[in-house]
This record gives C-alpha cells, sequence and structure tokens, in this order.
C-alpha cells in the first residue's frame, strides 16, 4: 500500500485493501465479518469499488443461506462494473435465485454472466470457469449448490 500511496488517494487504497480482506473471509467462509467489512465500507465506495463490493455483500449473504435479503441487495442502486468485474453481479444473482429454488431465472442470470465473462474476459479467467460450474448446477436435477463458491469472486 505504502507503494501505491503516491498513485492514488489514500482512501482509495484503503477501500482497496479492505476489499482484497472482505474477499480473503469470503473465501475462507467467513461470510459474517466479510459482510460486516462490505457493508461498512460500502457507503464510502463509488464507480468499480462499489460496483465490488456490492456483489462481495450479495455473495456473503448468499454464503449466509440469506437469499431473499441477497436479492433485495442486488437491487440497490450501484454504478456499472468496469470489464474486470464483468459478469460478477449477474452471478451472484443467478446464485441467490437458485438458492430460492427459482431455477429458470437462475439459469437466465447465469447464462447472461457467462456470456458477459466470454465477452469482456480472458478464456482462462476463473470467473468463466465458475460461471460455467454455476450453471451446470443450476441445471442438473438436485439441491442448490452451496452458494458461497458460486460468487464470483474472482476479479
Amino acid at each position: 500500500m505504502t507503494r501505491l500511496a503516491h498513485l492514488t488517494q489514500v482512501a482509495d487504497v484503503e477501500l482497496s485493501a479492505l476489499a482484497c480482506l472482505a474477499e480473503a473471509l469470503c473465501g475462507q467462509r467467513r461470510f459474517e465479518e466479510a459482510e460486516a467489512v462490505a457493508r461498512g465500507n460500502l457507503s464510502r465506495a463509488t464507480e468499480n469499488r462499489a460496483a465490488s463490493l456490492r456483489s462481495l455483500l450479495v455473495r456473503c449473504l448468499n454464503g449466509q443461506g440469506r437469499y431473499e435479503e441477497a436479492l433485495a441487495e442486488s437491487r440497490q442502486p450501484t454504478p456499472p462494473a468496469s470489464r474486470a468485474g464483468s459478469g460478477q453481479s449477474a452471478m451472484v444473482i443467478a446464485a441467490a435465485l437458485h438458492g430460492l429454488g427459482r431455477r429458470d431465472e437462475a439459469e437466465v442470470m447465469v447464462r447472461q454472466s457467462l456470456h458477459e465473462c466470454e465477452q469482456f474476459l480472458h478464456p482462462t479467467h476463473p470467473r468463466i470457469r465458475e460461471a460455467r460450474d454455476l450453471l451446470t448446477h443450476i441445471t442438473a436435477a438436485g439441491p442448490p449448490p452451496e452458494a458461497p463458491d458460486a460468487g464470483g469472486g474472482s476479479s
């Protein structure tokens, strides 16, 4: 962070570090802690960082099985994601819909996510694999997958 401080405002660097912390916590399935970090910093985030934190918050709520709340949170006004965030929002919404048993809607959303990912991300980007995996889970018969890994945390 100290190397970047001269290139950007300290607040931006701090938000970036906190977003990375929340991603790491989410990856460790520590969803409550990740939610606190994402929710606590979302109000001061702008543009790409706001889009990223919003998707992360929805992912945390999905990980806790709070799918209705995740959908409500996903509807909050948020700036569009950058190309690096392509497909991220649609993927976490698809995971929430799938968690609620709304498979048809979830399939539409995950296909949208996959399309966005394939359009803007490198073919080997992890989010493309995650979107394909989620599509497989949604279209397969059986119970919903565990939502945490269906959040598209890679940026």
